[in-house]
């Protein structure tokens, strides 16, 4: 005799796929899981910002989301396809975005004289030329692996899940505590980066698509690291020299944010909101008319 003629309580699939709230948590326990082990992998003593450890836990987000995924059948159409032209768009344009949105935010603190990138980073640092490219182009890469595991857990398919288990206003404030309190503690750094996260989870609900936040966070990672990371730091090409207040400055090319960056991240969260604000009152209107 079979174990469900019994009336024995459905596999664990079933219940799963049964409860958002379950469904939730193991997933978010699981990307969690995913990146202990990723960390217990050796990384070279260079890689400040361990960005290696998200080359070596992509493999293990991909397949965990796909278990989830198809557990729910209905989500399969919307997160197992090829991406589309409207996708590459939107990540040109959220790219476009993040780039000048930090160099506004850098110009700023040049224009207090907090900030100053005099020279290139062959110049400054004992470094040739193809060396200094090569670091950037590396950390470019590296970031590719970041932006994908970041949007994916936390305004990807775990933003999904947390939708569905708490609701949109619930799933959107938690989303953001919980990406703000994945980068480590303090309480600047858990503000700056939970409002960071608002931000892109409100691109993420304006758009439809993770692309446009993706670029923005992918340009944005680049441009402090790559492009105009710390001097005393890896090889970029235009190396950040620092006058300022560290409270207001932060440590760049780090996830500690200073007030400035805090502010900044505010102003884009607002703006944002409203847009969304206006986009859904817009479609309210023509839906009662």
């Amino acid at each position: 005799m079979k174990l469900s003629e019994v009336g024995c309580p459905p596999a664990w699939p079933m219940l799963v796929r049964r409860s958002p709230g379950l469904r939730s948590g193991l997933y978010l326990s699981s990307m969690v899981a995913v990146l202990w082990l990723a960390s217990r992998v050796p990384r070279p003593s260079t890689d400040r910002l361990q960005l290696h450890l998200h080359t070596v836990a992509t493999p293990g987000v991909l397949i965990m989301t796909e278990c989830f995924v198809r557990l729910q059948p209905e989500e399969q159409r919307s997160w197992l396809r090829l991406p589309q032209v409207s996708d590459v768009r939107h990540g040109v344009i959220g790219g476009v975005l993040g780039a000048s949105a930090l160099t506004g935010m850098l110009a700023v603190a040049a224009r207090l004289g907090w900030v100053s990138a005099p020279a290139w980073g062959w110049e400054v640092q004992p470094h040739r030329p193809a060396e200094v490219l090569l670091a950037a182009t590396s950390s470019a890469a590296q970031t590719v692996f970041l932006v994908f595991n970041e949007e994916m857990v936390f305004r990807g398919y775990g933003f999904d899940t947390l939708h569905a288990a708490l609701g949109l206003p619930g799933a959107t404030l938690v989303s953001a505590a919980l990406f703000g309190r994945y980068h480590g503690p303090g309480f600047r750094r858990w503000l700056g980066l939970s409002v960071a996260g608002l931000f892109l989870t409100f691109v993420r609900r304006q758009t439809g698509t993770l692309w446009c936040g993706a670029g923005f966070h992918f340009a944005w990672n680049v441009m402090q690291e790559a492009v105009f990371g710390p001097e005393d730091g890896l090889p970029s090409l235009r190396p950040l020299r620092v006058h300022g207040p560290p409270a207001w400055i932060g440590k760049p090319g780090t996830p500690e944010p200073g007030w400035l960056q805090v502010l900044t991240t505010v102003i884009l969260a607002v703006l944002a909101g409203l847009a969304l604000w206006r986009t859904r009152r817009q479609a309210n209107q023509h839906e009662q008319g």
